[in-house]
């Protein structure tokens, strides 16, 4: 699926969806004063290959959509 991306510098460019298999995803851990534990992992949901390359390596860029799931011990 081909999207229209708007870029931080206020260009646009398309995208095409392409698909994943997530291999590992770590949580990070944070202490906080009182004991609690604070757990952030971040879960990509999307990835697309954008049809712009990186004018500086000529590599292909990628936009990654992702969420952030937060626990608590």
């Amino acid at each position: 699926m081909s999207i229209e991306i708007n870029l931080p510098n206020g260009t646009k460019t398309k995208g095409t969806q392409i698909g994943f298999e997530t291999e590992k995803e770590d949580w990070n851990l944070y202490k906080l004063t009182g004991g609690t534990q604070v757990k952030l992992k971040t879960v990509v949901t999307e990835i697309y290959r954008l049809e712009t390359k990186d004018p500086a390596t000529g590599k292909n860029r990628f936009l990654v959509k992702s969420e952030t799931v937060i626990a608590t011990q």
